[in-house]
């Protein structure tokens, strides 16, 4: 009788064991599964959006007393700038917290380019929690930032629970993120094109199903958990030849602001850095100046859905638009340079929107106008967002999601092209890759480059095997070394430190004397690599020395291999070429 039982529990055992090993083959090899496995990220995503939106809702009701803080006619002026300066002390104090845990926690763009697709679950917690407190106590910050970490995170975990490999992880991921802007603007197609252009910087067929299947997903579930409201935008008229005159104007306007707002964001960063306040104490000044922004309206205050719907709702005049839009792009550049967490999405939207009315009344007054205004504020807010983040048909998409206007799409796409190509000339960046380039990463996009990272010198180079003193003959050397049994030899002296490499051509002509010392002949003495160094940087030094052959030393200058440049150029070829087939598979 107990034998049978162990036999029961093993047999049990077997199968809970067998259980996620039959799951994970499945999913690697069935595109399918693969794509109900990126479903199930897409509801996840939709239900975490609804789940902080509703916070972020139930928080402005405590705080400020009334139902959209940015929307609202009035706010207490004690909540206006109590709720801010409290937000900064809790954002101050979670830094204190997050400093020992958290000292950094990639993003799902981040993650993607170097990690392989790998996000921790802790971390993203924290940043989500940071950014929930610092938008719903009134911090100029979007919450599109919380909703792609959240599930960017839960997709990578699940990825990595299914030990799944690093490009189909890497598309995962990619579909979390495009799932979370889908439910955030009930707009799939732009939450498909933003997880291609940003988080996987690749449009390819195997990423398609998977990435629309969780957008779709996602907007299923937030449609049914929450009501999508947002202003009427359907527009049913055409966009003549002499109005993308005006929408060239916008766009290059666009452009202007967004590189401007990015850059003002890093010199707060920067100033405030070298000024040597703690981390912690920065949020709470950057509350101190948002509550007393917000004396002057409560537009500027957090990421200003309902300050959306009064600049496309309502006829503000001249003046107030630009009083409103100055003021809200100062709030994000504090908000942001001060250490709220959050990112420029929804505020580069909202400042386009100002911006499309501000020049939309001046065109009017100047050359008269054909088009009704709203069209100009949808135009600017997309050409103002791929400015600032850098997917320009993700924001056509929104444009043709919100309007359902082909004509208008077009011109969204020609005004954000327009965008993107300024910004790329004069600046180079998007808000994120920007903020990567300050850190000191070289990260321009999403593409994946950690394994370029990961194929090092320390890993590509042949282990030291012979060495020649620097006081060995010539005569010794080739008896030692005879032509065709190596290409270099390094040459070290009595500390064993790098002297130069005796190249084998050399060493064996006709013309040396067998009497010389080999260190009469060594080559590239200050040349070297190191091992941390990645497999571009090796070829960029072969080819600046004009070397076959360079050795890698330690910190001491002490040998500890060679590397041969033709070895390397086919070790990169081949991880170019793994890479390429797995995107098309």
């Amino acid at each position: 009788m107990a034998s049978r039982l162990r036999s029961r529990r093993t047999r049990y055992l077997l199968r809970r064991l067998r259980s996620p090993l039959l799951l994970r083959k499945l999913i690697r090899r069935s595109e399918i599964a693969y794509t109900m496995l990126a479903a199930l990220v897409g509801m996840f995503a939709g239900a975490s959006v609804v789940a902080m939106q509703e916070i972020i809702h139930l928080l402005g009701l405590w705080i400020f007393a009334v139902d959209d803080v940015s929307g609202a006619a009035d706010v207490h002026p004690w909540r206006a700038v109590a709720g801010p300066v409290a937000g900064g002390v809790l954002v101050g104090m979670s830094y204190l917290v997050g400093r020992r845990w958290f000292r950094r926690v990639a993003d799902p763009i981040e993650a993607n380019a170097v990690g392989g697709g790998r996000i921790p679950i802790a971390g993203s917690v924290y940043i989500s929690l940071q950014t929930i407190i610092s938008s719903g106590f009134g911090a100029s910050v979007g919450m599109e930032a919380a909703y792609t970490q959240a599930s960017s995170a839960v997709a990578s975990w699940l990825g990595q629970r299914l030990r799944l490999r690093r490009e189909d992880l890497r598309k995962l991921v990619a579909a979390g993120a495009g799932g979370a802007i889908a439910a955030a603007f009930d707009a799939p197609l732009t939450g498909a094109f933003y997880a291609f252009e940003l988080v996987l910087a690749a449009y390819s067929v195997a990423a398609l199903l998977p990435v629309l299947a969780a957008a779709i997903a996602a907007t299923a579930i937030a449609r049914v958990l929450s009501d999508p409201h947002g202003p009427n935008l359907f527009f049913a008229g055409n966009i003549t030849f002499e109005s993308y005159v005006a929408v060239a104007v916008l766009a290059i306007a666009a452009a202007a602001f967004g590189i401007l707002v990015m850059r003002a964001v890093a010199s707060l960063e920067g100033l405030l850095n070298r000024s040597r306040l703690p981390v912690w104490v920065q949020p709470m000044m950057g509350g101190v100046g948002m509550g007393l922004l917000a004396l002057t309206t409560p537009m500027v205050l957090s990421s200003g859905h309902g300050a959306m719907d009064v600049i496309l709702g309502q006829n503000l005049t001249l003046w107030a638009l630009a009083s409103v839009f100055l003021l809200k792009m100062l709030a994000s550049v504090l908000s942001l340079g001060t250490g709220f967490r959050g990112g420029l999405f929804f505020a580069s939207i909202l400042l386009g929107a100002i911006l499309g009315k501000i020049i939309g009344i001046i065109w009017m007054m100047t050359f008269g106008l054909e088009l009704p205004l709203v069209i100009f504020s949808v135009v600017g807010m997309c050409a103002f967002a791929t400015a600032v983040i850098g997917a320009p048909m993700a924001m056509s998409f929104l444009a043709l999601e919100l309007t359902q206007s082909l004509p208008l799409a077009l011109s969204v796409l020609f005004s954000a092209l327009l965008s993107t190509a300024i910004v790329r000339q004069f600046f180079g960046f998007s808000f994120s890759t920007w903020r990567f380039h300050l850190r000191g990463e070289s990260i321009r996009s999403a593409a994946d480059v950690g394994w370029v990272r990961e194929l090092t010198a320390g890993r590509l180079m042949r282990k030291l095997a012979a060495s020649l003193s620097h006081a060995t003959t010539v005569a010794e050397a080739r008896r030692r070394f005879p032509l065709g049994s190596t290409k270099a030899v390094p040459i070290i002296d009595d500390a064993d430190a790098y002297v130069g490499l005796c190249l084998m051509t050399e060493l064996h002509s006709e013309e040396l004397d067998p009497k010389a010392k080999v260190s009469d002949i060594a080559r590239f003495p200050s040349a070297w690599l190191r091992p941390e160094q990645n497999v571009r940087d090796a070829m960029n030094a072969f080819g600046r020395y004009e070397a076959d052959t360079l050795v890698v030393l330690n910190d001491d200058k002490k040998i500890l291999g060679t590397l041969n440049e033709q070895y390397c150029l086919r070790r990169y070829a081949e991880e170019v070429n793994k890479r390429l087939y797995s995107e098309r598979t």
